[in-house]
């Protein structure tokens, strides 16, 4: 590049400054093209088809020093890599003919903003003997079909906020390199297969570049958006020696232009926008076992984990696409079915699939379908909590994450994360302000406790007919409990990830993460009442929580319930469920241990020593607490004689004798609490309320 700085007046009349004069385009010569082909073809890391190699050549214009670093000499090369999990990719990094790049892989980084045809799902290209290539295919109906879906996506994208850099390019060129893939489309009417370059990111720059290579004052902005899209289906359609010659006759027409009559704004624009950084993937290791799918996924973690954008997708976006690749791991193995997979993928969910999964799975469709006939979305987390659980399934479904995110293992906890990013997809918009919190807690292992990964069944029904299989004893049943309640109370943020703090601000009395507190809970009376409630409450179509914090504005709150399940007054209004309320209910003896510690800690902190006062205060407490208890006991006693003496043979209070022993320590204690009765006068040294009114 020249270090020359030059001003030239656009076509609207303002002026631009360019800080140095692009060189000339680079017209590579036919030896050098057939160098580089032979470069490509002998090294041992270039796994391309020959076909894909010819595409590949045609690409660049740096042709000389690409023979270089493609030259495989002694073990080395210049090759780029990159990891994917297992699978290593290798890149040839040069500058590209911008019109040699296609869209055929549609826009994978705002699939969800462009609307463009349906994509055919990419696949890993084979050779001959089965081996896989570092190419892609698509197959298509026809090339008219495919040659849609090139401009389609092109069109959209350029009309995208913010997607249009043509102004960024016209000063400074393309300055980021954008990354491609030789992909084969497929016809199925017979047509020639068209090898190209297709880009996986760094659309909206190929697009733009288009956009400020054919400008045209005299045309408005959706006639322009029209010729890009048809000048990318154009190259789509052309053969790559019908793509050379027009590159040098354009090269060769321009450049005399600039030799001629200097830099104008029409030579600028090709000089700019014609030529454009590339990574183009030529090489991959890919085990001879893998599934078909495996290069698409190793492309797509490529593009989710290294994005060259400066805003890179978080956790949850690279653990979503994990997920739905793993899902589509397990159906290529056949360890799911294909409604499940659809299911787990949220992707059009027929009435036949519903059908084949109650079928799969035992259900009866009216205790988990809607009136309208679809899976609720509680009953579809269960379904993916309880087959994702399946030893066969759990072993294989994690060796894929550790393959595709590069982690040298997977925790239970972990892999509840990518079961998360599934289970939200129905509630996820309804319930913006507790989605991120939700996800938190699945990445700290959700509702995921011991007992899922054992030998369980769902067992179907309302609520209550669950809660009272459960109740006697049915594993299934308080399975099933456990994780519907678990999932929703995650959903709402009223059961949230493990953290010191909510101990330290008194929200909870002891450190637990989900699926331990989950465990504890549903393993008690008490607990299994309150899941009962929480699944008579919950929507999936509204926020929910507990009206404060990240769920302040929450649609509706969760009733606090006692042990026989009636609602717990709180003044006028009744009480609502808080997330220290469920460590309580799943261990009430720890927890007023643990709360009477950290107030014993906070006085020491403070300075002082617990008054005389204070522990009689505390005793109160503790004697309240463990009546409580007792009379929790006997109504449970009292619902449990009703069955005596059939089913029951042994009466719930055992004997009389034992029954009497019980009844004079009642009495017993009676005659205490007459012993420690306060006067009901005030006490001696503090004058009554008339004399004070009167001082």
């Amino acid at each position: 590049m020249s270090s020359s700085r030059v001003q030239i007046t656009s076509e609207d009349g303002s002026v631009l400054d360019i800080e140095r004069v692009p060189e000339p385009l680079p017209i590579p010569e036919s030896k050098e093209l057939g160098t580089l082909r032979r470069a490509m073809r002998d090294n041992p890391r270039i796994n391309l088809s020959p076909e894909a190699i010819e595409a590949a050549t045609g690409v660049f214009l740096d042709v000389p020093r690409l023979v270089l670093l493609t030259t495989h000499k002694n073990g080395v090369d210049g090759l780029g890599t990159f990891y994917a999990g297992a699978t290593a990719m290798y890149f040839l990094e040069g500058v590209a003919d911008a019109a040699s790049l296609s869209t055929v892989l549609g826009n994978p980084r705002l699939s969800h903003l462009v609307s463009a045809p349906t994509l055919p799902k990419p696949i890993g290209a084979v050779d001959d003997s089965g081996q896989q290539l570092a190419q892609l295919r698509v197959d298509f109906a026809s090339p008219a079909e495919a040659r849609a879906l090139v401009e389609a996506v092109a069109r959209e994208t350029l009309q995208q906020h913010g997607a249009d850099y043509s102004d960024s390019i016209l000063s400074n060129g393309v300055m980021t390199p954008v990354e491609a893939v030789i992909s084969e489309a497929h016809y199925g009417d017979g047509s020639p297969t068209t090898y190209i370059a297709g880009l996986y990111d760094g659309i909206s720059r190929a697009v733009s570049s288009g956009r400020a290579r054919l400008h045209d004052p005299a045309a408005h902005a959706a006639e322009m958006v029209r010729r890009v899209a048809t000048s990318f289906g154009d190259n789509f359609s052309a053969s790559r020696a019908a793509r050379r010659r027009s590159y040098i006759k354009d090269a060769e027409q321009y450049n005399a232009a600039l030799e001629r009559d200097g830099l104008s704004m029409t030579t600028l624009r090709q000089l700019q926008a014609r030529r454009i950084p590339l990574r183009l993937v030529v090489g991959a290791v890919i085990s001879e076992d893998a599934a078909p799918d495996t290069l698409p996924a190793a492309i797509a973690t490529a593009q989710s984990a290294r994005h060259i954008s400066v805003n890179p997708w978080g956790d949850a976006a690279q653990d979503a696409m994990t997920a739905r690749r793993m899902v589509g791991h397990l159906m290529a193995r056949g360890l799911i079915s294909q409604e499940f997979a659809t299911l787990a993928a949220e992707d059009g969910l027929t009435a036949d699939h519903v059908t084949g999964l109650v079928a799969e799975f035992g259900l009866e469709r009216d205790s988990v379908c809607d009136p309208d006939g679809r899976l609720t979305p509680l009953w579809r987390a269960l379904l993916i909590v309880h087959t994702l659980t399946r030893p066969h399934i759990f072993v294989e479904a994690k060796r894929f994450i550790r393959s595709d995110r590069g982690f040298g293992q997977v925790r239970d906890e972990r892999y509840a994360g990518f079961l998360g990013v599934l289970i939200d997809l129905p509630w996820r918009v309804a319930k913006p302000d507790t989605t991120d919190v939700a996800r938190r807690a699945w990445r700290n292992g959700g509702a995921l406790t011991p007992e899922v990964f054992q030998s369980w069944t769902p067992a179907v029904g309302s609520p209550e007919s669950i809660r009272q299989l459960a109740d006697d004893g049915d594993h299934n049943a308080a399975t099933t409990l456990t994780v519907l309640a678990g999932t929703a109370l995650i959903a709402d943020a009223v059961l949230t990830r493990d953290t010191g703090s909510k101990v330290d601000d008194g929200r909870v009395p002891y450190r637990a993460t989900p699926p331990a507190l989950l465990s504890l809970w549903g393993a008690t009376a008490h607990g299994r009442r309150q899941a009962q409630t929480v699944l008579e409450i919950f929507d999936p179509t509204k926020a929910g929580g507990t009206g404060e914090g990240r769920s302040v504005q929450a649609d509706y709150t969760y009733l606090h319930v006692d042990l026989q399940g009636q609602t717990i007054p709180d003044g006028a209004a009744l009480q609502t469920l808080r997330e220290g309320h469920l460590f309580e209910q799943a261990d009430p003896d720890r927890s007023v241990k643990e709360r009477r510690k950290r107030r014993a800690a906070q006085a020491a902190a403070a300075g002082r020593t617990q008054s005389r006062e204070d522990r009689n205060e505390q005793r109160r407490i503790d004697l309240l607490h463990n009546l409580g208890q007792a009379v929790s006991t006997v109504k449970n006693l009292i619902i449990e004689a009703a069955d005596f003496p059939n089913p029951l043979k042994e009466h719930p209070m055992g004997s009389r004798a034992d029954w009497q022993k019980v009844r004079e320590g009642v009495r017993a204690l009676e005659d205490l609490l007459i012993d420690v009765r306060p006067p009901a006068e005030p006490h001696p040294g503090q004058a009554p309320d008339a004399d004070r009114t009167k001082a």
